[in-house]
């Protein structure tokens, strides 16, 4: 099976951080967002992934290189203008068609979602299309009804059945038949969704839903939601991980004695913090100087700039 990460997005919910990194390099304990996601493709023997890439593409496609880092292989598409999740996938159609039915992943992900299950799941009940949807109350926008199927998105069918019918929110994590590809229009930008909602309507029960349950995922698309992956980790033990204190210190970084951190903080490689500094609940990124005298809570550090996030 043969994968598809989407990744070419502008990251306009996360500016103003997406203005100095594309959402799936930003670090996560030191690592890109997008190195975890390889990691679980892997673990659920997929070694064929395409990438599309857009914003900021040439630093995106330098960090990805040919796969060979992960001991996968990566095929780029890179669009000249932004096309939408279904432009997106479409654009990709010669490299997803050829093996059966993919899986497409969202590249602003985090999840410990147990892809084998899911991809047994779409086989077992012989779906065209199969989302892994979980019970997340704030961005709960999909109805799926008791046979699993999906029967509406935001509410534009008007098909919710109170009583009968849930609530779930798309995990941005799908396994997707190759037939579908055909059905996304020629169009310079779409959203996959719009195609779904079309299927639903013309072939009741072809997208279904395969609900996760008691697994970490979240969506890191906001500056706090972010912020909130490292204090999932760092605090929680999210993602199999904890650490003394709620400290992440990447290699080569350096803690001056009078420096404070308190609550959780995640350091990149190669950093600086200077005596007389004070960071909560932060995170520095790769090759930054905390200078003496900052104090930041709730942020984000990278080299010279920093951002306090509304929290």
């Amino acid at each position: 099976m043969k994968a598809m990460i989407l990744a070419a997005g502008f990251g306009n919910r996360i500016k103003p951080l997406s203005d100095r990194c594309p959402k799936p390099l930003m670090p996560i304990l030191g690592r890109p967002v997008i190195d975890y996601t390889i990691e679980q493709l892997k673990k659920a023997s997929i070694r064929k992934i395409g990438v599309n890439t857009h914003h900021w593409a040439d630093r995106m496609e330098t960090c990805l290189g040919d796969g060979s880092q992960w001991g996968v292989k990566i095929t780029i598409s890179r669009e000249d203008k932004i096309l939408g999740t279904g432009g997106g996938m479409r654009a990709m159609r010669e490299f997803l068609s050829d093996e059966g039915p993919f899986l497409v992943h969202n590249g602003d992900i985090l999840s410990e979602i147990n892809l084998e299950k899911l991809i047994a799941f779409h086989f077992r009940q012989g779906a065209m299309v199969t989302l892994a949807l979980c019970d997340y109350p704030s961005k709960n926008n999909v109805c799926l009804s008791p046979n699993k199927a999906v029967v509406d998105f935001w509410e534009k069918r008007g098909a919710f059945r109170p009583g009968k019918d849930k609530n779930l929110t798309f995990t941005g994590i799908s396994v997707v038949n190759p037939e579908i590809l055909n059905l996304v229009p020629r169009v310079e930008s779409g959203n996959i969704i719009e195609v779904y909602l079309n299927l639903i309507e013309q072939n009741p029960g072809s997208v279904l839903g395969h609900v996760v349950k008691e697994t970490y995922w979240t969506d890191i698309g906001t500056p706090s939601s972010y912020l909130q992956a490292h204090q999932d980790i760092l605090v929680s033990g999210k993602m199999g991980k904890s650490r003394q204190k709620g400290i992440y210190n990447g290699s080569g970084s350096i803690i001056e004695s009078g420096a404070r951190l308190e609550g959780f903080v995640s350091l990149g490689q190669n950093c600086l913090v200077k005596k007389n500094a004070f960071l909560k609940n932060c995170v520095v990124w790769d090759n930054s100087v905390v200078k003496e005298g900052t104090c930041l809570e709730n942020g984000v550090i990278d080299e010279t700039w920093e951002y306090r996030i509304p929290r």
